[in-house]
């Protein structure tokens, strides 16, 4: 078998491969052998059919599946001489046929991973951030679920800090009518909205009064065709909302979850909760400077452009399904640089993991799993769903390789502490969350 490898610009190679006549043949050959030793005609004993008539009867197929079969083989084993690795699956060219003795000759087009020099991580400056789950932390978050579990009761009288209020509005400038006839309805927490002015104007309302003001709205507002737009607003109050948080008694502990109905155990589980939820805004935190440090230091680094198709159509199908509607192809060419960034970033970290010898660390990997089947009732049960459905279980260990690479540079870059509260190192994660 000879090879040739021919650079067909960027990371695309086109690989010829030529097998010799006499060793395709042969195989076709011992492949009809085979098949007179079974096969069944009229006026043939088994076993005993000529060679010719064979070559009559099933020539035609047996040379397609031998050529199917030898171009598989030579082709891998193609790819593994030339030490190649491709990125994707081959692209055959052309289907070669194989008539009067010539040999088998195909190309195949092979879009191959990028050459890496070592990649030097002591140069990176990162911050770590120094962060703590605080008593304040935890009676935050259950004053948070005690809001969570609020009822509400319609009250006779104006809004105050903290009601709802439920009222219908339209609103008109120079550029139309919102709606275009009648009322929006649209319920506000009052005191909390952000959108002072109109606060103003329900305030000095009592349920089933009306009122018109002149409003800016704020740019975020719900409705685009007046968002951070002056217009004259037309309100009317349908009713206003009391609520009444639950106390902190044995009954609300144990709606958690929590047997023992104890403050103590309950506070035990939300700080336990909460740590959990640290740790990961940390790593959050960390690998997404690491990635941008690293993407910045390696800017022309080129990349598949398959695995950038596979990524962006997985971000496209993401976005599509957290807005509830069908992926749409026009807009696909909006997701191809950020799958290009990710592509780049998953490389480079994997890169960096070769390099340097780290490999998954399998207790780590059931550590993982366990702290996630902890907030499930079955928890045995969880652990044993992750190591027996292969996907999730590469998706726990690709986390935690990304885990050991980021603490691996944390030894060798030049990292700098910076004390953080818990909830702005919450918040950090959540927006560069979405860079990642």
């Amino acid at each position: 078998m000879q090879v040739t490898v021919e650079n067909s610009g960027g990371l695309q190679r086109r690989l010829t491969v030529q097998v010799p006549a006499e060793e395709v043949q042969g195989k076709i050959d011992a492949r009809l052998k085979e098949i007179g030793k079974t096969a069944r005609m009229k006026g043939f004993r088994p076993g005993r059919i000529p060679m010719t008539v064979l070559k009559q009867r099933y020539g035609g197929s047996v040379r397609n599946e031998v050529l199917s079969q030898t171009m598989q083989a030579s082709l891998a084993e193609a790819i593994a001489q030339e030490k190649m690795q491709p990125a994707g699956n081959p692209v055959i060219e052309s289907m070669p046929d194989l008539n009067n003795g010539e040999e088998l000759s195909f190309t195949a087009l092979i879009e191959v991973y990028p050459d890496f020099d070592d990649i030097d991580v002591s140069s990176l400056e990162l911050t770590a951030p120094q962060t703590e789950v605080s008593d304040d932390d935890v009676s935050n978050m259950l004053q948070t679920l005690r809001e969570q579990r609020q009822s509400w009761e319609e009250v006779e009288r104006k809004a105050e800090q903290g009601d709802q209020v439920l009222f219908e509005y339209a609103a008109e400038n120079d550029e139309g009518r919102v709606p275009e006839e009648g009322m929006t309805l649209l319920a506000v927490p009052f005191g909390t909205s952000g959108f002072d002015a109109l606060e103003d104007l329900l305030g000095g309302l009592a349920p089933g009064e009306s009122g018109e003001a002149e409003l800016t709205f704020p740019e975020n507002f719900s409705a685009n065709q007046l968002a951070g737009k002056e217009a004259k607003v037309s309100v009317k109050v349908n009713s206003v909302r009391e609520s009444s948080m639950p106390e902190l008694d044995e009954v609300f502990i144990q709606s958690f979850g929590v047997e023992s109905g104890a403050l103590e155990d309950m506070q035990n589980e939300v700080r336990n909760n909460l740590e959990r939820e640290l740790t990961g805004a940390r790593l959050t935190y960390l690998k997404t400077q690491l990635v941008k440090r690293l993407l910045d230091a390696h800017a022309g680094l080129e990349v598949p452009e398959s695995l950038i198709q596979q990524e962006a159509a997985q971000l496209q199908a993401m976005a599509a399904q957290q807005q509830g509607k069908q992926a749409d192809p026009a807009e696909a060419g909006a997701f191809e640089e950020p799958a290009r960034q990710r592509v780049k970033a998953g490389l480079l970290m994997g890169e960096i993991a070769r390099q340097n010898d780290i490999a998954v660390d399998g207790a780590k990997v059931r550590q993982a799993i366990e702290m996630v089947a902890s907030t499930y009732e079955q928890a045995d049960e969880v652990v044993q769903m992750y190591y027996n459905n292969p996907d999730m279980l590469r998706a726990i260990e690709s986390s935690v390789l990304e885990e050991q690479v980021v603490d691996w540079v944390l030894e060798h870059a030049k990292v700098s502490s910076q004390d953080m509260v818990f909830t702005d190192l919450i918040n950090a994660a959540a927006e560069s969350r979405q860079g990642l």
